[in-house]
C-alpha cells in the first residue's frame, strides 16, 4: 500500500480530511499535502488542513473541520451541540468548539469558529467528540442561549432520554427559566 493510499484511507475515516499530522503518521513529508493540491489531489481547506474532494460531504463535514482546526483534544461545544443533535431552533452565527484549560490552538483563525476553553464531559455523535448535552445546554446559556430555545433543547433532550430528569430541573432552577420541561 502506497503511502498516498494510506493517507487517503486515513481520510475516509474522518469525513476526507487529512492535516500534517496525518500525513507524519503515514510517513509522509508534511509539505506532500501542498503539492498534491497543487495537483488537484486534495483542496487545502485551512492552514495545514486538506480534504480529498471525492469524499462527499455531510451534516458533519463541517464539525470535522473545526475539530481540527482546533486540535486534538477539541470538542463540540455549546449551541453547536443544540444544533448537531436537532435539539431546539438555534441557528448559532458560529460554530462552537472548546478545548481544555491549558491547551494552544495554533492554527489561524477562522472567523465564523468560536474557541472556548474548559472542563468538560465528552460524548460522541456519529463519532464526533461533543460536551455533554446537559454541558450544551448551560454552556448555551451562559452564552447568551434565549430561554425558550433553553425550554425547547431541554425538552427535547428529555424526550429522546438525552438528559436526566434531574438534569433538566437543574438547569430550569439554576437558569431561572421557568417550567420543568420534563
Amino acid at each position: 500500500m502506497t503511502k498516498v493510499s494510506e493517507l487517503r484511507e486515513f481520510g475516509m475515516d474522518s469525513g476526507g480530511f487529512v492535516d500534517t499530522e496525518a500525513a507524519v503518521a503515514v510517513g509522509m513529508d508534511p509539505k506532500s499535502l501542498s503539492r498534491m493540491a497543487l495537483r488537484g489531489r486534495l483542496t487545502r481547506e485551512l492552514q495545514g488542513i486538506y480534504r480529498f474532494p471525492e469524499v462527499p460531504v455531510d451534516e458533519t463535514t463541517e464539525y470535522r473541520l473545526a475539530l481540527l482546526w482546533a486540535g486534538p483534544q477539541a470538542v463540540i461545544d455549546s449551541e453547536s451541540v443544540l444544533v448537531l443533535l436537532g435539539l431546539c431552533d438555534v441557528n448559532p452565527r458560529e460554530l462552537h468548539v472548546a478545548v481544555p484549560p491549558g491547551v494552544r490552538v495554533r492554527r489561524k483563525g477562522k472567523e465564523h469558529y468560536r474557541l472556548h476553553r474548559g472542563k468538560f464531559d465528552v460524548e460522541y455523535h456519529r463519532g464526533l467528540p461533543m460536551v455533554s448535552v446537559h454541558q450544551a445546554i448551560s454552556r448555551a446559556l451562559d452564552h447568551g442561549l434565549r430561554h425558550e430555545l433553553a425550554r425547547q433543547a431541554i425538552r427535547t433532550a428529555s424526550r429522546r432520554d438525552l438528559i436526566l430528569d434531574s438534569e433538566a430541573l437543574e438547569l430550569h432552577r439554576h437558569y431561572e427559566i421557568g417550567g420543568t420541561g420534563i
